[in-house]
């Protein structure tokens, strides 16, 4: 990396994002992976829009599929949150059912199912809009990541 990749990381680092898995199927085979750069987008339509790095193969994957859940991770899931951004058999040993096409993960915060999606050019990612068509709540903590670490975000009063 460069000197100014290298700043821009930093920099970055300081903000927090909510850490979500992005998970599809194909042919009856679940993919899923971990994803940073995500956030609502609309309300009407409701839309979000998250990136994926083009070096992996999920891109693809959601294209084909043309359906996309979004998992957003509870407080305590970070765990989760590596295991999806490893190389290893993702699925293995982990609480999941699908929900309208695509996998729903146990224990997540909430849960978005995107039913359309499209895809833009981003740099070294690709930009995803995804269509929402159920949205569900399931608990309250989430998990975010600041200076390159996980943190339960547990709600507060104001």
């Amino acid at each position: 990396m460069d000197d100014l990749q290298l700043r821009f990381r930093d920099a970055m680092a300081r903000v927090p994002a909510p850490v979500t898995v992005v998970t599809t199927m194909l042919d009856g085979v679940p993919f899923g992976t971990t994803v940073s750069a995500f956030a609502s987008l609309s309300l009407t339509p409701p839309m979000v829009v998250f990136a994926l790095d083009n070096r992996g193969g999920m891109k693809d994957r959601i294209l084909s599929a043309g359906r996309v859940g979004i998992n957003i991770l509870g407080g305590d899931q970070p765990e989760l949150a590596r295991r999806f951004a490893s190389p290893v058999d993702r699925f293995e040993s982990v609480a999941w059912e699908v929900h309208d096409g695509v996998p729903r993960l146990g224990g997540v915060a909430a849960f978005v199912h995107c039913g359309e999606v499209t895809a833009l050019p981003g740099g070294d990612h690709t930009v995803v809009l995804g269509m929402c068509d159920d949205a569900l709540t399931l608990g309250d903590a989430s998990l975010s990541y600041h200076l390159r670490m996980f943190h339960s975000v547990p709600p507060t009063g104001l």
